[in-house]
């Protein structure tokens, strides 16, 4: 009887795990094919990018000086802007203290310095009045920022 139960009982245990197997092994090779297909992919970006990286390279050795040279240019640009800034302020400071010397509205500035001179009167001007000669302006040169060598 123990035979018996025994036979019976070992026909469960009989299992044919090829099958199942040969799917694990297919899951297996077609993971291994994606892996070599995403190295070699990498191997093509990787070189791409060395060869990026030794023309980028070779440009900013071959431009190196014009790049010095346009940033001279430009912080020069900038100093002279900053002083043309420095000589417009102070010339509308004496252009604002005219106006209110000479009792000019500020509408249009122009047009109102300009109009006691396009407006002929027939009465003379009072001969009493004082007028404030105001002092020379003084102005940054912005001249001395530029060399006169070409190079």
């Amino acid at each position: 009887m123990l035979e018996e139960m025994v036979d019976d009982y070992s026909s469960y245990l009989k299992l044919d795990v090829s099958n199942s197997f040969q799917t694990v092994q297919d899951v297996i090779d077609n993971m291994l094919t994606r892996l070599e297909e995403l190295t070699s992919v990498l191997q093509i970006i990787k070189s791409k990018n060395q060869d990026c990286n030794s023309s980028v390279t070779n440009d900013i050795r071959k431009y190196r000086n014009e790049i010095s040279s346009l940033s001279k240019k430009i912080a020069t640009l900038n100093t002279v802007i900053m002083k043309l800034r420095c000589n417009v302020d102070r010339i509308e400071k004496q252009v604002e203290k005219a106006e209110a010397d000479f009792g000019i509205i500020n509408d249009n500035k122009i047009k109102n310095l300009l109009k006691p001179f396009l407006k002929r009167n027939s009465v003379p001007p009072a001969s009493n009045v004082t007028i404030n000669v105001p002092e020379k302006a003084q102005f940054i040169s912005v001249l001395d920022n530029f060399d006169s060598d070409p190079s």
